[in-house]
């Protein structure tokens, strides 16, 4: 296995600094949704349509977000990897460096 040591340009690194903050928005966004869906159950269970409504609404909206984000994170990452100078070489292609 090659001991070469992977330097990222000035752009990659924006682009992957860029993917992190994509990828904790998805997050973010995933969870508030996850909770939102979980006290749209609750009022459903308790027959408390308005609130059901309202909890299911603001649970899809954030996960248009989480998606979006998503996305994002996703064509950063390719990105970066795409102005890679090694892309397509074994060593970069397995991505243990």
């Amino acid at each position: 296995m090659s001991e070469h040591k992977h330097e990222l340009s000035e752009q990659d690194h924006e682009l992957l600094q860029e993917a992190s903050f994509a990828h904790r928005e998805a997050a973010h966004h995933f969870n508030l949704a996850a909770k939102h869906h979980l006290l749209a159950a609750e009022a459903d269970e308790k027959d408390d349509v308005t609130g059901a409504a309202h909890h299911a609404y603001i649970a899809y909206g954030h996960a248009l977000h989480a998606t979006m984000f998503a996305e994002e994170a996703a064509c950063e990452e390719v990105a970066a990897d795409m102005d890679d100078e090694d892309h397509g070489h074994p060593e970069h292609t397995d991505h243990k460096h």
